[in-house]
């Protein structure tokens, strides 16, 4: 079905494992440094602090180990998810694959930084700074759509990570177009989501709102993608048509 000489319409993977490399020496960076904060920070916090927050005040309490540990621990699951999924199985090419372990690597690497982001902010209200820390974190996670909305469409057809349908598992072209109209909403929806963070009572409604929206409207659209490219259907299909003798 699909012809790998038709590369027109596609993005060609360009692994650099040395950039990749680099990547996750990062990444064990700003986790160690998340430790340095966790552990400066300990003796000094209360013995119970806050650890849920709406409306930029807090709703629910918890020891100070949970909150001060929490981020790094957050962070070490996710750097072990990214091993796991490295060591599973996998689609495509060996270039397909070591291409989506350079982009995870990098995709990772944003949600750390912002998980750094959310843990500063949280250590410091709970040193006595009066932040209204879900205002950060929903800057944090729009300026994290909009970094992930710009690789989004670099990774290849897989099964842990990108827009994972039936249909974009099944084929590369609905998983390429599909990532492609995904990364463009990701970047509409996190440039939506910081004008939302100064509006405190829209902001959990409507963010999850825009979410529920973008994942149906993806979930549509890899469909509608993976059934134009049968050649029952419109005769433009993503790739060119097999060759009869």
């Amino acid at each position: 079905m699909n012809n790998p000489s038709r590369t027109s319409d596609k993005i060609l993977p360009r692994p650099n494992p040395r950039w990749r490399n680099s990547t996750d020496m990062l990444i064990w960076a700003i986790i160690v440094l998340q430790l340095l904060i966790a552990l400066f920070a300990y003796p000094f916090l209360p013995a119970t602090v806050p650890v849920h927050w709406s409306g930029g005040h807090a709703t629910s309490y918890g020891p100070k180990w949970m909150a001060t540990f929490l981020f790094p621990g957050i962070s070490l699951l996710v750097w072990f998810l990214r091993v796991r999924q490295a060591a599973g199985p996998h689609l495509g090419s060996r270039i397909d694959e070591a291409t989506n372990v350079q982009w995870r690597s990098f995709l990772f690497m944003g949600s750390i930084v912002v998980l750094l982001l959310v843990q500063v902010i949280a250590t410091a209200n709970n040193l006595g700074m009066n932040l209204d820390i879900s205002f950060f974190i929903s800057l944090g996670v729009g300026g994290l759509f909009i970094f992930t909305g710009n690789y989004l469409g670099k990774l290849r057809r897989n099964f842990w990570m990108g827009i994972r349908t039936p249909w974009t598992l099944s084929s590369d072209a609905s998983w390429e177009r599909t990532h492609r109209v995904g990364g463009r909403l990701f970047v509409a929806c996190g440039l939506l989501c910081i004008p939302l963070s100064f509006m405190p009572a829209l902001r959990p409604w409507f963010f999850l709102s825009l979410v529920l929206l973008m994942a149906a409207f993806l979930y549509l659209y890899s469909y509608i993608s993976y059934r134009r490219e049968q050649p029952e259907y419109a005769p433009g299909s993503f790739d060119d048509p097999p060759v009869e003798n």
